[in-house]
């Protein structure tokens, strides 16, 4: 086993990693270990990478999609997070009806959902199916305001809005 106590760097945050991860990636020296949202904050994790190298994390940091746990001449291994299905609510017309989006961020706050905000996107994640028509039923009165999608994409909380869910 490979034991990992630091983090190299974000592959989205440094540039010299990223071309060294495609680099790498051109010479098949790339592995991913692919990671699970809630696993993420974990210090203390053990998995295996797509190419078979058992690695254990010890850390004192949390992990973020993209992050290098490793990078040498032979080998360049990548957290990879697993995409999850979640809700994205497209704003139609921002400025028009605050109190739809005071109404909005109520409603998602009240399930302590973390969420993700991308220009006029608002995205939190869903567990289980039947939370879509639980949501569906709880935003039926300001619904001619946003339009709202189910999809599997890679969550990443905005930073000082995650909050751990119910």
């Amino acid at each position: 086993m490979l034991t990992i106590t630091t983090i190299v760097g974000n592959i989205f945050h440094d540039k010299e990693l990223m071309n060294k991860f495609k680099q790498m990636e051109s010479q098949k020296k790339c592995e991913r270990m692919k990671i699970l949202r809630h696993e993420l904050e974990r210090g203390r994790i053990r998995k295996t990478t797509d190419l078979g190298t058992d690695i254990g994390l010890i850390l004192n940091s949390q992990l973020y999609h993209g992050d290098v746990i490793m990078a040498d001449q032979e080998k360049f291994v990548i957290v990879e997070q697993l995409p999850e299905k979640v809700i994205s609510i497209k704003i139609k017309n921002l400025k028009d009806n605050p109190v739809n989006l005071v109404t909005l961020g109520h409603i998602i706050g009240n399930r302590h959902k973390p969420i993700m905000i991308n220009d006029d996107t608002l995205s939190f994640p869903i567990h289980v199916d039947s939370e879509v028509e639980v949501f569906k039923k709880l935003f039926s009165g300001i619904m001619h305001d946003f339009e709202f999608m189910v999809e599997e994409q890679i969550f990443q909380p905005q930073r000082g809005m995650y909050i751990h869910e119910h």
